[in-house]
């Protein structure tokens, strides 16, 4: 795993794998509770982001999941961060999530920056054979995103997780075949 762990980027931003020298940068963006809605859990609170981002940490390094930070290159600033997880490399099945946005960029188009990087580097270097995207059910915005980038719904995972307040939410699964690669990189990331 440790060959495919490293950074990826294009003209407008690089994900690097995360270190705990970012955690500074990642506090100024999780005071605002509109990036959090969708969330699992509430990272409004720095200390919460900080057992987030050390959690993800620790998963890295023991291969379960790549966790990345977002940085915009024409600034330098992170502006957010993504991981693959479920990584499973005797199926070839991996997962792009646990994604978040500082306020000012969601709706800019950097998201689909990410998923190119990370849709090319899963496909065309790490051999992956399947890539799953998830969000909750009434996640209207994430679920368009994931279909605007080629995903197919495959279907509900029901009561699947808890969430911030403790209730339970449906999970729509999403995914993209190694098969499919092609057509949706010529056509939907025709810019890239």
């Amino acid at each position: 795993m440790k060959k495919y762990y490293k950074e990826l980027s294009d003209k407008k931003i690089t994900l690097i794998p995360i270190t705990a020298d970012h955690i500074q940068e990642m506090r100024k963006l999780s005071s605002d509770s509109d990036v959090w809605t969708w969330y699992t859990e509430d990272l409004t609170h720095p200390d919460a982001l900080e057992k987030w981002m050390t959690k993800r940490l620790a998963e890295s390094k023991l291969g379960d999941k790549m966790a990345y930070a977002v940085k915009l290159n024409e600034t330098g600033e992170i502006i957010g961060s993504s991981s693959y997880g479920h990584i499973d490399w005797q199926e070839k099945g991996i997962e792009i999530g646990w994604t978040w946005l500082g306020k000012k960029y969601i709706g800019s188009g950097i998201n689909k920056n990410m998923k190119f990087l990370m849709l090319s580097h899963a496909f065309d270097k790490m051999e992956i054979e399947r890539l799953e995207l998830r969000t909750d059910e009434l996640n209207v915005r994430s679920r368009k995103a994931m279909e605007k980038i080629g995903a197919k719904h495959d279907g509900t995972l029901r009561s699947h997780r808890a969430t911030q307040g403790g209730k339970r939410r449906n999970t729509v699964v999403y995914s993209i075949l190694k098969s499919e690669w092609p057509v949706i990189r010529k056509t939907i990331f025709k810019e890239f």
